[in-house]
């Protein structure tokens, strides 16, 4: 099943030509460690995984590192954004086991789920736990709900993790991988698959609560809100269902892929789509508000604050919008490329981009000017 996971995903990779699908190709050899993970903040502290392979809490006033995880070494790599709940960070990663000796090595693909002391970054717990059980990289995001975390993984299953111990409650399988991540709401977990469906599971039991059929595969985490569940599809729509049964409501077509997460902000649905532009929708019946057209993709969920929008575009570094009409306000780099594949983060006056190239851009929210950057693998 490993191997049949791996080379789906490489060949979806050449055909697109997309860097965001390049999870696996890092078990070839010698290859650095990679990822996206968009960062987070809280209470004046960044957490957010980096190109070498390692997950950074750093104080944003002083800009010195508070700690790293792992300690010693690197995981292979970590694109999923870190969540905070009660004094935890969750998070997941993939990771590579190399055995054999000399040219007769087998690389091993993995994944694992990890719980964190946000104050320290020391290990609470991590799933699955020794050689008995293993399971295939972890690329989304993590929900929280219940006194669970939930967790998707490559190998096609949402996990139900106790927050306390990492200990399994439940698993569900659908059928195939799941790159996004799972969206938990009311006791309800929504998540998509490649398989092409949307799901709706019992978050104490994960037992199938209804099923919706897309048109093509889903690798978006969904957004909840109220009675209305939004995710994306690589049909090209943005679907908007009854939370509660999973009747269609209204669906809205764009020009490529919906890789990103769609944001609701007062009563308007923000779409990032592979087709180089963000959407604003009425959500209420997912009318076009207005258009941005980026200068490449969009790969990552825009983040909305104060009447600004802020997002990032594949090669084209980061944006400012006005939220009411999309007039761009300003972008970064004004010349130049700078590669972003996950959302910013925003607090204050300052704009967070976790870059491609390995370092953390803290931009001015108000003119896009750099304010710093900083490499935190080399710290």
């Amino acid at each position: 099943m490993k191997e049949t996971i791996t080379t789906k995903i490489r060949l979806v990779a050449l055909w697109t030509l997309l860097p965001l699908l390049l999870v696996l190709l890092a078990g070839c050899g010698g290859r650095a460690a990679m990822g996206w993970s968009a960062p987070v903040l809280e209470e004046g502290v960044l957490y957010a995984g980096s190109k070498g392979g390692k997950l950074y809490a750093l104080d944003t006033s002083t800009r010195q590192q508070l700690w790293q995880f792992p300690s010693e070494g690197q995981l292979a790599g970590i694109y999923s954004t870190p969540v905070i709940s009660g004094g935890v960070l969750f998070f997941g990663s993939y990771e590579i086991e190399t055995t054999g000796f000399l040219i007769f090595q087998n690389q091993d693909i993995q994944g694992r789920a990890y719980a964190l002391d946000v104050s320290n970054g020391q290990e609470k717990w991590h799933f699955p736990v020794g050689s008995v059980e293993e399971a295939e990289p972890f690329l989304g995001a993590p929900a929280i709900g219940q006194g669970l975390a939930y967790f998707t993984s490559s190998d096609h299953k949402v996990y139900a993790l106790d927050m306390e111990t990492g200990v399994r409650r439940w698993d569900f399988e659908t059928g195939e991988e799941i790159w996004g991540g799972p969206a938990w709401h009311d006791g309800t977990v929504y998540v998509g698959s490649a398989d092409k469906n949307f799901y709706a599971l019992d978050g104490a039991t994960g037992e199938r609560r209804w099923t919706f059929a897309a048109g093509g595969a889903i690798y978006c985490t969904p957004h909840v809100y109220e009675d209305t569940v939004y995710f994306g599809s690589l049909d090209n729509n943005v679907y908007a269902l009854n939370a509660q049964n999973g009747q269609e409501k209204w669906r809205f077509s764009t020009g490529n892929w919906i890789w990103g997460r769609p944001v609701l902000h007062e009563d308007v649905l923000y779409v990032p789509s592979l087709d180089n532009s963000l959407y604003a929708l009425d959500a209420s019946n997912g009318a076009l508000k207005w258009q941005f057209e980026a200068e490449d993709m969009i790969t990552a969920s825009p983040v909305i604050t104060e009447g600004v929008v802020y997002l990032t575009a594949n090669n084209a570094g980061a944006y400012a919008l006005e939220a009411e009409t999309g007039t761009r306000v300003w972008h970064y780099p004004q010349e130049g490329s700078l590669k972003v594949l996950a959302s910013p983060a925003v607090a204050s006056d300052l704009v967070y981009v976790n870059a491609d190239d390995g370092k953390l851009y803290a931009l001015d929210a108000a003119t896009g000017e750099l304010r710093w950057e900083l490499a935190p693998d080399q710290q």
